[in-house]
C-alpha cells in the first residue's frame, strides 16, 4: 500500500488533471440537492456533503438506461446495441458505505453463471476515490451491517483528511497510477497518527453495532408476524427507500418505438409499488403494503444474506433521511432484534 501526503490547496490542481484524462462523477448540486453527476471543473464539487440525495450506483447502474435500438427497412431488422463503454471513469468522494454498495451489486450482477455486460463493461471501467467520514451522521449506521467510516474495500484510492492536508492511500495498481504529479509528498508519522486519530474519533460517533446474525434468525420464525402490520399502517408504499438505496438493484424492461424503429430501456424499479409483482393474469403474491415491507426486510436481511453470504443494507442512512412518513430502518431492526 503506497501512501502519500497532499495538501488541500493542491488537490483542485489533482482533480484537474484527472479531468483531462477521464470523465469525472462527483458529489455536485443539481436542482436544490447534491447528487454523483458529470463534472468539468474541481469548483463544482460539493465537499461537505456526506450522504448525497443519489447513490453513485447510477454511474455504473443508470436510472434509466438505454439497451438496444432497432431499425426496421423493408424485412432487414438491424439492433444496436448500447453496452460498449469507451472511456474510462474516475467517481470522486465516494465514502466507504456506497463503495460498500457497489460490492453488493457485483455479487448481482457480475457473477460466474450471469454477467450483465450494461453493468460491467462500466464497472471495469469505473475507478474509485474514496474519501473516509470524518463526522458520520446521526443517521449513519455503516458498523452494523460490516461497513466503517474509513472501510476501504472497493477503492482504488483512499483520502482521509487530516486537517491541513489529506492522506492519500493507493489501494490498487490503479490507485498507485495516480499518486504522481504536483502537490504528494511522502507521508510522515504525523500523518499517519492524524489518520488513525480520525478513524477513532469517527466510530466514537457511531452507535453500537447491531448483531444482523440475531436478526436474520428471528426473521425466519416471522413470516405470519403482526410486526409487518404495524408498519404498513404508517408505510405510503412511495418507494424512496428503495429508489434511493445504493444497494437496490431491482429493474423493469420496456420497449419504446414503432413498428420501423425503437429502443429498449431498463428504468430502476422498486418491490414497494403494487405493480411490481403483478402477473399477467391479474394475480398479485403481494397485493398488499404488509407483504411488500415484509418483502424489503426480508430481502435485505435474511434472502440476501442466504443468497449471497452479504446482508443487503450498508448503513448509509439514507432511507431514515427520507422517508415522508419517518420510518426509521434502524428502529424497526432493533424491535426484530429484540423480538422473541
Amino acid at each position: 500500500m503506497t501512501k502519500k501526503r497532499i495538501a488541500k490547496e493542491h488537490i483542485n490542481a489533482f482533480l484537474a488533471r484527472l479531468l483531462e484524462d477521464y470523465i469525472v462523477y462527483a458529489p455536485a448540486e443539481e436542482a436544490n440537492y447534491v447528487t454523483f453527476r458529470q463534472i468539468t471543473a474541481p469548483e463544482e464539487v460539493v465537499w461537505d456533503c456526506l450522504v448525497t440525495r443519489k447513490p453513485p450506483k447510477d454511474v455504473v447502474f443508470p436510472q434509466t438506461e438505454t439497451l438496444f435500438t432497432y431499425t426496421k427497412d423493408a424485412d432487414v431488422l438491424r439492433l444496436q446495441s448500447m453496452e460498449a463503454v469507451e472511456k474510462e471513469r474516475i467517481l470522486w468522494g465516494v465514502r466507504p458505505c456506497d463503495a460498500q454498495a457497489m460490492l453488493i451489486q457485483d455479487a448481482v450482477f457480475d457473477t460466474p453463471e450471469d454477467r450483465d455486460v450494461y453493468y460491467t463493461n462500466k464497472r471495469e471501467k469505473t475507478w474509485l476515490i474514496g474519501i473516509g467520514c470524518n463526522q458520520p451522521l446521526s443517521t449513519c449506521f455503516c458498523t452494523s451491517v460490516g461497513g466503517g467510516p474509513f472501510k476501504k474495500d472497493g477503492m482504488d484510492l483512499f483520502l482521509t483528511d487530516i486537517g491541513e492536508a489529506y492522506l492519500a492511500e493507493a489501494l490498487t495498481a490503479k490507485g498507485k497510477r495516480l499518486l504522481h504529479g504536483r502537490g504528494f509528498r511522502r507521508a510522515t508519522k504525523a500523518d499517519l497518527k492524524a489518520s488513525d486519530a480520525a478513524e477513532q474519533t469517527a466510530l466514537q460517533r457511531l452507535p453500537a453495532p447491531m448483531s444482523m446474525d440475531i436478526i436474520k434468525q428471528h426473521l425466519d420464525g416471522m413470516m405470519d408476524s403482526p410486526f409487518w402490520d404495524e408498519i404498513q399502517a404508517t408505510c405510503l408504499g412511495c418507494g424512496i427507500c428503495t429508489l434511493l438505496c445504493p444497494v437496490c438493484y431491482c429493474f423493469d424492461i420496456v420497449d419504446e418505438g414503432t413498428t420501423t424503429c425503437g429502443q429498449r430501456v431498463r428504468n430502476w424499479d422498486t418491490c414497494q409499488y403494487s405493480i411490481y409483482t403483478l402477473e399477467a393474469s391479474g394475480h398479485n403474491p403481494r397485493p398488499g403494503g404488509r407483504q411488500r415491507v415484509r418483502q424489503r426486510l426480508m430481502h435485505k436481511f435474511n434472502y440476501h444474506l442466504v443468497n449471497q453470504n452479504l446482508v443487503g443494507c450498508v448503513g448509509c442512512g439514507r432511507c431514515v433521511q427520507l422517508c415522508p412518513v419517518n420510518i426509521d430502518l434502524r428502529q424497526l431492526l432493533a424491535e426484530i432484534g429484540a423480538a422473541e
